[in-house]
This record gives structure tokens, C-alpha cells and sequence, in this order.
């Protein structure tokens, strides 16, 4: 797995754990044609100070943004963090965050029964309070 997004800082573990619970999140990315903010919801989970997103289709929009630039800024519930989020190769870890993803989502668990999930996952790196 990733090392922890920010494990030195206790408050924002605190509040990841306060939002974990929540069902989706709003990423903004930056446009990878216009630079233009991208805002869209997305699903979300959080493993103590990391947060991992998973995406059915590498097609969005805000994947093929965050594959030309990474930075983003996460907003869930009052809570704006920063980060960069960073495609999971290893497979190990993308079956980790899978199954996250199918234990938070009953959607993503009735998938995984059929072999479905994400077509990608992600962490988010660098995790500050924006």
C-alpha cells in the first residue's frame, strides 16, 4: 500500500475520519485542454490518512485531467483538502483499494461479484488542508 498521505499530522487524520462515512466527494481538477476548474462528484474512501478514489470509466473527464495533471482539491462536507492523486499499478494495491471500495459501496460489491469494478484506482497523495 502507499505510505500514509500525512500521518505527521494528527487533525487531518481526525478530520478524514470525521467525513469517511460520507458517500461521495467533490473533485476539481484542472482541464487538461483549457486549465478551466472541473468540478465533478465521485465516489471515495479513507484508510487513516490516505483517501483512494476509484473510477469505472478512464474516460472522465477528471481522470484523463488528473493523468495530465495530478493536483486536485477534494471538498466533502465543510472538509477542502489538496492533494495529488496518483494512479495505482501495483496490483496488490489495486485490490486492496477494490475491495475497500465494494466493503464502502454496495453497488461496487454486487460488481465485484461479477468480476466488475473500477477501471482505475487512485490515491491521493500530499494530502494538505486547503
Amino acid at each position: 500500500m502507499p505510505a500514509p498521505a500525512r500521518a505527521d499530522n494528527p487533525d487531518l487524520t481526525a478530520r478524514l475520519a470525521a467525513v469517511a462515512g460520507r458517500s461521495t466527494l467533490r473533485i476539481t481538477t484542472r482541464g487538461r485542454r483549457t486549465g478551466r476548474p472541473h468540478t465533478v462528484t465521485i465516489w471515495f474512501v479513507v484508510e487513516g490518512a490516505t483517501l483512494h478514489l476509484g473510477t469505472l470509466s478512464t474516460t472522465r473527464d477528471w481522470v484523463r485531467n488528473v493523468v495530465k495533471d495530478p493536483d486536485v482539491t477534494l471538498s466533502v462536507d465543510g472538509l477542502r483538502i489538496r492533494g495529488r492523486a496518483v494512479r495505482i499499478t501495483e496490483p496488490r494495491d489495486d485490490a486492496h483499494v477494490r475491495a475497500l471500495l465494494a466493503r464502502k459501496y454496495w453497488l461496487a460489491w454486487i460488481g465485484s461479484w461479477f468480476g466488475k469494478g473500477p477501471a482505475a484506482t487512485f490515491h491521493v497523495d500530499r494530502v494538505e488542508l486547503a
